[in-house]
């Protein structure tokens, strides 16, 4: 074969500080291309298949209730107040939600807890309810427990409350009445249910089987 010469890509390099003409350094075309091809960054296999994934397993814990709030009113000439401590919030849920702009289970996490409710305040304030938590998951997505099958996600926004909050404690302005006139007992909130759950994600391919 005739020889060809390579091409040559040159590019000007500033001059230095003692005022020289500027001078090209020559470089050759094809292994610039090279280089950059090595720099690219290989997706090994294991890389590429956790990008796909149709099978999870989640512990949700709900949120815990707030305790119920212990106080008296007081004023300036008024001693003995009757009681007004206010109910404690209750805690937050924790909820899957169907969402069609989702299409594995790669990005829900091992574990969800829901927030917790605050405590109840004086003057008769009650505590503020733990926000619920939400879990976007694909359309289609079987939640089971224990083998069993309790729910199944097929439309866009359906929801599914996998752990619910523990109800608010009690404040002893509750527990007032007309024989005890200044009660002392309140109560703590309650634990939120613990549940584990296994996610899966119903594919094409079990669509043709049914």
């Amino acid at each position: 074969a005739p020889w060809r010469p390579a091409l040559l890509l040159l590019s000007p390099v500033l001059p230095p500080a003692g005022g020289r003409q500027p001078t090209f350094s020559t470089t050759c075309a094809r292994c610039s291309k090279n280089r950059r091809l090595r720099q690219k960054r290989v997706i090994s296999e294991r890389k590429l298949t956790r990008y796909f994934v149709d099978h999870r397993t989640v512990r949700v814990v709900g949120g815990r209730g707030g305790g119920g709030g212990h106080s008296f009113y007081s004023e300036p000439r008024k001693i003995f107040g009757g009681p007004d401590g206010g109910n404690g919030g209750d805690g937050g849920h924790v909820i899957l939600k169907a969402d069609q702009q989702m299409k594995s289970l790669s990005s829900v996490l091992p574990f969800y807890q829901g927030f917790h409710g605050e405590k109840g305040g004086s003057k008769n304030c009650y505590g503020a309810n733990g926000a619920y938590v939400y879990v976007k998951v694909p359309v289609g997505t079987l939640v089971k427990e224990d083998g069993k099958v309790l729910a199944d996600l097929t439309r866009h926004g359906e929801e599914y409350i996998a752990a619910y909050g523990g109800a608010g404690g009690k404040g002893n302005r509750f527990f007032l009445s007309n024989e005890n006139r200044a009660p002392t007992l309140f109560t703590p909130g309650e634990p939120g249910q613990e549940r584990v759950l296994h996610l899966e994600l119903k594919t094409t391919a079990h669509a043709g089987l049914v």
